[in-house]
């Protein structure tokens, strides 16, 4: 794309031919890149490339207005409305805010406010700066004191709403102390995600669909949007609260984020009053200096008029309020050299490349080493080995390289050769969804191997306690086991011979094995790690075939007929049977005595088709593995509570459920309740 200014602005044919093509490209680029980051949850372009590209749109649509148009990006806001969600219209439209990374445009505001402003109401004149969190803007609309339902920004006149979702964010509360007025309001924030909840979660996501996700803002963005709050869940999102939205205009946008603080909303403490430009960009420079040690990714900070009666008077454009910019940090970027491109195979089997680099400093670490996330994007990229690459931290938890210097490329330049066999234990590469993405099948691969085994011991599945990853790498460096299903064989004695591991604690281990056996179907699928088979297919599956001689014997036609198994888990799971590996891994399974079936628990005729809603913190048992107990007799669990919900189990500490529960007469239960329901007590 061509981006340089349009030469001097006398309106000659070509000047103006020069600059619709560039107009007509510059939507284009600006269109696709909101679409995949509004609808997709990708950026195809770092943020800064999209505000050079955005700037220069909307200089040339002022400098040709005969060429403007409604819907351009230039003005209008970018939209997130998906389709399968209820439309909701905001009462206050959800504008986007004027962005820069000059601290001249921030003086030049600066310079519009008071301008616009009578010179009696300058003495009054203040700013708030605040963090400018690297999230996805929320609006919480409350009626009673009462969550209502909660709404994406959609195109700023309409949303999304994603309240199931947004329920199971625990940062926000569904009911308000009654201290806080009981009349309709509305709350704007950010919904987040911390960096160490990201690291977690592609860990998660690596081990059970051999994907990552790209950042932590991109990831937020798409849990919103999932269909199962479930899923949401197992994100763990945050939020912070940054405006009230009432009718009236008295008072501050200061004292407003202290009533936030008082209904019990999360509002970051990084915030500031200050009098004059020179303090907003003294407290924005602090900040920028502090941004690696937050738990959560910045990427600038936002200045406001404070006084809401000022703010009105400032009004706003179509797109922006005149009241507020936001100052944006440049992402951390340095040049280096892509030395080498090695390959990573994970638990399921996926290939990841790996750029290894010339040493450089980066964020106040010395990095070689930078995630290039799949095949499509070294195409992409039009990456080749010995070029010089932009590497860039911004919004990523790990290095990223984001562009090629093109006009330094050395004669030694090569392709990078996409491999066509797996690089630990040779076995040739399968493609997956496409030519570029690759997984190795061998499920025998080293590289395969220990992840799979603690796959299979963790609390998700078989939760085999004393067994973690020092032991199974000993296990394994020892040759006492090849695969998950050898831990059964491994004996005491063998045990005790090993370092560090004395006589109860090799029994403890004997003991935690043993104990697993008895975990049924559901664990055991879940823990054989089947691609796209999770926790609650596995769940599903298990209940439907109710043995694993019927589950391999199954037909791709009886899998798909299983409710929310999808075309793509059933040939999965038919894949999977017929590989002589898998084979081998049931028989050693059946041979260990382990329980290859799913049974109900005792009291099922109580639980056989009631519905359950879980709060609190239990007694002896977590929720999940009470939810878990209820689902195996027979009985269903949900988010939310109806008229249609039997039983709310609460525990210590039970919230808005509890209440809602007893409001409508639903029955309340304590654990102790439960297990004796279940035969248990």
């Amino acid at each position: 794309m061509n981006s340089s200014p349009v030469k001097g602005m006398g309106h000659s044919m070509m000047d103006r031919n020069e600059a619709q093509n560039q107009i007509q490209a510059l939507r284009k680029a600006l269109a696709a890149a909101n679409d995949a980051y509004y609808k997709h949850g990708h950026s195809p372009i770092t943020d800064q490339e999209y505000d050079s590209q955005y700037r220069l749109l909307a200089d040339l649509e002022s400098r040709f207005p005969e060429w403007m148009v409604t819907d351009s990006p230039a003005q209008s806001v970018g939209s997130d409305l998906t389709v399968g969600f209820r439309k909701i219209e905001h009462r206050f439209p959800m504008l986007s805010i004027q962005n820069t990374y000059s601290e001249a445009e921030v003086a030049d505001w600066h310079r519009q406010v008071i301008e616009k402003l009578d010179p009696t109401q300058l003495s009054e004149l203040e700013f708030v700066v605040e963090l400018k969190i690297d999230g996805v803007a929320l609006s919480l609309v409350y009626e009673d004191r009462r969550l209502q339902y909660a709404v994406t920004r959609g195109d700023g006149l309409v949303g999304d709403e994603v309240t199931r979702n947004v329920k199971t964010i625990q940062s926000i509360p569904i009911k308000l102390p009654k201290s806080f007025p009981s009349g309709r309001f509305e709350v704007r924030g950010e919904v987040y995600m911390t960096r160490e909840n990201f690291r977690l979660f592609n860990e998660y996501s690596q081990e059970n669909s051999g994907k990552t996700m790209q950042n932590p803002r991109n990831t937020a963005s798409g849990s919103l949007k999932l269909k199962n709050p479930e899923e949401t869940a197992l994100r763990k999102l945050d939020f912070f609260a940054y405006n009230i939205l009432t009718e009236g205009s008295e008072g501050t946008h200061w004292d407003n984020l202290e009533a936030l603080v008082q209904a019990g909303f999360p509002v970051n403490s990084e915030r500031a009053k200050v009098k004059s430009i020179p303090e907003v960009m003294d407290v924005c420079a602090r900040w920028h200096s502090l941004r690696d040690q937050l738990p959560y990714n910045i990427d600038g900070a936002v200045v406001k008029v404070n006084s809401l009666r000022q703010q009105v008077l400032l009004g706003r454009t179509a797109k922006s309020p005149k009241w507020v910019i936001a100052y944006k940090y440049k992402a951390e970027a340095v040049e280096t050299v892509l030395e080498s491109v090695s390959f990573q195979v994970g638990r399921t089997g996926a290939v990841t490349p790996v750029a290894h680099l010339s040493p450089i400093l980066l964020g106040g670490t010395l990095v070689k080493r930078a995630t290039l996330h799949n095949f499509d994007e070294i195409e992409r990229l039009g990456l080749k080995l010995h070029d010089h690459v932009i590497v860039e931290k911004g919004g990523e938890i790990i290095p990223k390289v984001v562009s090629v210097v093109l006009e330094k490329r050395p004669a030694r330049a090569e392709a990078i050769a996409i491999p066509e066999r797996c690089p630990v234990c040779d076995s040739e590469l399968a493609k997956m969804d496409d030519v570029v993405a690759l997984r190795c099948e061998n499920l025998q691969c080293p590289a395969q191997v220990t992840r799979s085994i603690l796959h299979f011991v963790g609390r998700q599945a078989m939760n085999i306690e004393n067994v973690g990853p020092a032991l199974v790498d000993a296990l394994l460096g020892q040759g006492m086991i090849k695969s998950f299903p050898d831990l059964y064989s491994v004996r005491r004695e063998d045990l005790e011979r090993m370092d560090r591991m004395g006589e109860k604690s090799a029994q403890n281990v004997v003991d935690a094995i043993a104990q697993s056996k008895s975990r049924g179907l559901d664990r055991v699928l879940f823990g054989m790690g089947i691609r796209f088979i999770g926790k609650t297919s596995s769940t599903l599956l298990a209940r439907n075939f109710k043995s694993m001689e019927a589950l391999r014997n199954a037909t791709l036609e009886q899998l798909q007929g299983v409710n929310e198994i999808g075309d793509r888990m059933a040939e999965s799971l038919v894949n999977y049977f017929r590989s002589p590996v898998a084979r081998e891994i049931i028989d050693k399974l059946e041979q260990a005595d382990v329980d290859l079936t799913y049974t109900a628990a005792d009291g099922t005729a109580e639980l056989t088709g009631k519905t359950f809603v879980l709060t609190g913190t239990l007694p002896t048992w977590s929720r999940e593995d009470a939810k878990e107990r209820i689902e195996r007799a027979g009985g269903k669990t949900s988010d939310s509570v109806s008229k249609k919900t039997s039983f709310v189990l609460a525990g210590e500490a039970a919230g808005s459920k509890l209440e809602k529960a007893i409001k409508l007469g639903v029955p309340v239960i304590s654990e102790d309740d439960l297990k004796k329901m279940l035969g248990l007590a």
